[in-house]
């Protein structure tokens, strides 16, 4: 089970993912958490630079979905996703069920996804049994749409 936990890649933020290396891997999908992951705690809305990169990415031809085991439903949030990204609440993470519900959605096979979380036991875990790649971000503590874009980088693969 320990094997299990151990995420496939690693970054400090969503920000400093190389996403040009997972799309040239082959990986189409981003799975993200949203708790700790897209905001700070548990956000009622996602900061425009948050909004700004999943446009972003999804203008490069990466499909994003978003992944939470919170149990109510954030007006802000799903008004400013307006149908652009999928949102599955209650998902159910670490079970297999939230994982293949999203990528049915999605139209994709589990190889060409990567979950993007902060949490060993949920995101890494499911996303691992699911077959599905994993980064395990750090948590986020600061509102990424307050501050400059970072310019660093760091490992998406171990």
């Amino acid at each position: 089970m320990h094997r299990l936990l151990e995420p496939d890649g690693a970054a400090a933020t969503i920000f400093e993912i190389d996403y040009d290396r997972l799309f040239a891997d082959g990986k189409r999908v981003l799975l993200y958490d949203l708790d700790n992951t897209l905001g700070v705690g548990k956000p009622d809305r996602l900061t425009p630079r948050v909004e700004e990169l999943l446009q972003e990415l999804s203008s490069k031809g990466f499909r994003i979905g978003i992944l939470s085991n919170r149990r109510w439903k954030i007006d802000a949030i799903v008004s400013s996703l307006s149908g652009r990204f999928p949102l599955h609440l209650r998902a159910g993470k670490p079970a297999r069920r939230g994982f293949r519900g999203m990528l049915s959605d999605l139209g994709a096979d589990p190889r060409e996804a990567v979950m993007i979380g902060d949490r060993r036991l949920t995101d890494v875990l499911g996303a691992r049994r699911s077959g599905i790649h994993s980064i395990l971000v750090e948590k986020m503590r600061a509102d990424p749409g307050d501050g400059p874009r970072s310019s660093g980088t760091t490992s998406t693969s171990r």
